[in-house]
């Protein structure tokens, strides 16, 4: 039989584990309904606890939102830096990048609808290490910065199309394909430097 909402709100209470719960039940929220409909009420629900215990680990909403976009900005880092990893030369990286970046969009849409859109001044405050650890994970210090810009506005433009569903994908295509086809289109001896997220973190603003 499973746990009930008391035994889960003693267990989280307990154990101090109810921080990763709640950020948990807001991603699964936010990926549901966006996360301008996200409560706290309503992810005290879906955590199983008391409507006031979000409190004693979150300071409000809009500190939660930040939590759970700081956790986004660290999976999309490790994702980069894992794509560039398997790259054998400059090329390679760069498409395994942009495939990685486009692909953590489509994976996780309302998560990265929150990462890169509009945050308030204390929100920015608390992603910033994470955002700038993100950026990090997809730039070259020394490329061109208007072919960074260019890059960036590519696969941040694609993933946006792709997940707003106002890019079509056929039956039997599939996104990495999609990236590959695009970034062949715009530079077709592959392009031979790096870098694929624009100053400032994968999309949000200095």
């Amino acid at each position: 039989m499973g746990e009930t909402g008391a035994a889960r709100q003693s267990h989280g209470y307990h154990h101090g584990d109810l921080k990763p719960v709640l950020i948990a039940a807001a991603r699964r929220l936010v990926e549901a309904d966006g996360h301008d409909r996200l409560s706290l009420r309503e992810v005290a629900r879906q955590a199983g606890v008391s409507a006031m215990a979000p409190y004693r680990h979150v300071e409000n909403r809009e500190a939660l939102l930040a939590e759970l976009a700081a956790q986004g900005f660290r999976e999309l880092g490790a994702a980069l830096k894992a794509a560039a990893d398997q790259g054998v030369d400059p090329r390679s990286r760069s498409l395994a990048q942009a495939q990685a970046y486009v692909g953590f969009a489509c994976a996780n849409p309302g998560l990265f609808r929150l990462m890169v859109g509009p945050l308030d001044p204390a929100q920015k405050q608390l992603i910033a290490a994470d955002a700038e650890a993100a950026h990090a994970m997809g730039a070259t210090p020394d490329i061109d910065p208007d072919l960074a810009r260019a890059r960036w506005a590519l696969v941040h433009g694609l993933s946006m199309l792709i997940i707003d569903g106002r890019l079509a994908i056929a039956p039997g295509d599939t996104v990495p394909a999609i990236v590959a086809r695009t970034v062949a289109a715009l530079w077709p001896e592959g392009g031979t430097g790096e870098g694929w997220v624009g100053q400032g973190g994968a999309g949000q603003s200095a």
